[in-house]
């Protein structure tokens, strides 16, 4: 594939139902290929929502007043992640919180290496931008991942949006993670005020030449106690407009998988999540849910015994939104997120937080999160439906495949992080 800004906005300016879900297909054969066919079920814990950050469109932004603060000391930290596992042998624990120089970083350093002894588990950190001396604290305490979304690639927009902190600092961070031993996972959020469809392609371009074990794809949600959110509330406009600059790539399902897909063309060995983001703007936004019907339908999902991968002797496809919609070729009345596992994304992220905690931490408006019975039932609903697409919940902790971590190490291969050329003609035919 030639990576250049106009390639990519062709690819990514799909026109009409067929071309999209010929790019979701391709980016779901590339996907099978670099990173198999199983979905990775990872554990989040939210575990503090301080912030001194003042992000536009973050419901955590140090401004809100309106947020009851927490922290979860690392007892709390570790005893959530204790009773997850005991729930399901998660592979990765992903510990997030704003970014708070009130935690300290010794007692986030300890969380690590208890829920490294106690579960076996990788863990994740999302904690936004910190000093060099802790990323090493934490890294020497047994992390193994770091993710930090550099949201968008305009520096224009990025300082606009984000006026405590710059890109070139955001880039430093990642590159100083990645010199530490990190696997890193960067990305963007879609639908941003400022944005069209070059400055997205510019966005994925980035990620590509990055090199991130993880990109993460998420659509802007508005959150009413920003400026962004008080923005779309007082213009009386859809998130697609939440500022005087409409972006153009409006943040609704089909956009989002669209930009997914082209992502994994663009770094198929990427593990790239189904966002909670886009499961909360799949509720609101229903046009979708036709076209999912056939996109289903055209995979052929296999599983079970019938073609549609729905057991035909079993029960428990009765209430199964994935095989009602595959069998009737009507409209799919699940979550949007079960669809990206059709168009390149391999991974989906369980909220375990505390439910005394849950309701807090709330960058955006409408996530589900689950924990004791309600957990288990939320477990079991995702394994049932990620079977029902034909697959399987992988086994292990979901390292990135790529030297030194994953299979290519195990193979001798020396591709130094590097993503290999795959489904090159298909997105160029896209453009």
């Amino acid at each position: 594939m030639v990576k250049t800004e106009s390639k990519v906005a062709a690819a990514l300016d799909t026109s009409g139902p067929d071309r999209e879900m010929a790019l979701w297909a391709d980016a779901h054969r590339a996907r099978v290929a670099a990173v198999g066919p199983c979905v990775h079920l990872r554990a989040i814990i939210e575990f503090s929502n301080y912030c001194r950050q003042d992000c536009l469109y973050c419901g955590l932004r140090r401004s809100n007043a309106k947020v009851a603060r927490y922290r979860m000391d690392p007892d709390e930290i570790v005893e959530a992640a204790v009773a997850a596992w005991r729930v399901h042998k998660f592979g990765t624990f992903v510990l997030q919180s704003g970014e708070d120089p009130g935690y300290p970083p010794e007692d986030l350093a300890r969380a690590i290496g208890r829920i490294k002894t106690s579960t076996n588990a990788a863990v994740t950190l999302s904690v936004g931008e910190a000093p060099d001396a802790d990323y090493r604290l934490w890294r020497e305490a047994g992390a193994d991942r770091f993710l930090l979304k550099f949201e968008t690639s305009d520096p224009d927009l990025f300082a606009a949006l984000k006026p405590t902190t710059t890109f070139a600092a955001r880039m430093g961070r990642l590159l100083a993670l990645r010199d530490m031993g990190y696997q890193v996972g960067s990305g963007i959020i879609l639908g941003l005020p400022g944005q069209d469809r070059i400055s997205v392609s510019r966005d994925l371009l980035l990620c590509a030449e990055g090199e991130y074990e993880m990109v993460s794809i998420g659509p802007f949600v508005p959150h009413p106690d920003t400026p962004l959110g008080r923005r779309v509330r007082d213009q009386g406009q859809t998130q697609a407009s939440a500022a005087a600059l409409a972006p153009a790539r409006t943040p609704n399902v089909r956009a989002t998988l669209n930009t997914i897909a082209v992502a994994r063309l663009l770094t198929p060995m990427a593990h790239i999540p189904a966002t909670t983001a886009l499961g909360v703007v799949g509720r609101q936004d229903g046009a979708w849910r036709g076209q999912a019907a056939r996109h289903i339908a055209a995979m052929g999902v296999v599983g079970g015994t019938g073609r549609d991968g729905c057991d035909r002797d079993s029960q428990d496809h009765t209430n199964s939104p994935l095989c009602d919609s595959a069998r009737e070729h009507t409209e799919y009345s699940g979550d949007a997120r079960y669809l990206a596992l059709l168009a390149g994304a391999n991974v989906l992220m369980l909220d375990v937080t505390p439910r005394e905690y849950r309701n807090y931490y709330e960058i955006y408006p409408g996530k589900p999160g689950a924990d004791g019975d309600e957990l288990a039932g939320s477990v079991n609903s995702a394994i049932r439906e990620i079977r029902r697409l034909g697959m399987s919940v992988c086994p292990g902790r979901g390292d990135s495949p790529k030297a030194p971590w994953g299979r290519a190490a195990q193979k001798g291969e020396h591709i130094g992080g590097r993503q290999p050329r795959c489904r090159e003609m298909e997105l160029s035919v896209r453009s």
